[in-house]
């Protein structure tokens, strides 16, 4: 993500004496998403209830309705309300899913796990 904002920083400034128009309308309404996204994600349990929220991406899960939690997985599609690329994948209801990637995965789990002891976690 990182990496992403620095190459399109180095764009931006290449660009903007040759086209400042794709500056103003492309290139700084992406980096203002991904900016976003890195300072407005983040998971939050309430009661029964796991929020999340990852810039335009937001929602809750009853933890009551987690089947199973998948450690250090990564989605290729899919709801991913996630900045990391190794993560949680948390399967509930009959076929949901959706990738995760707190901080402190082990903290996160078991936090989970206080809510709903029966989650089956799978590495």
């Amino acid at each position: 993500m990182v990496g992403i904002i620095a190459f399109l920083l180095v764009i931006i400034v290449v660009s903007f004496s040759d086209n400042p128009t794709v500056v103003f309308f492309i290139l700084i309404p992406i980096l203002s998403y991904l900016l976003w996204m890195w300072y407005d994600t983040y998971y939050t349990i309430a009661d029964d209830q796991l929020l999340y929220k990852s810039a335009l991406i937001k929602g809750s899960i009853n933890i009551n309705t987690i089947v199973e939690i998948v450690k250090n997985k990564s989605m290729y599609s899919g709801i991913k309300p996630a900045l990391s690329g190794k993560g949680i994948v948390i399967k509930y209801n009959k076929w949901d899913d959706i990738y995760m990637s707190p901080a402190d995965i082990d903290l996160f789990i078991s936090a989970i796990k206080e809510v709903n002891p029966s989650i089956r976690i799978t590495e």
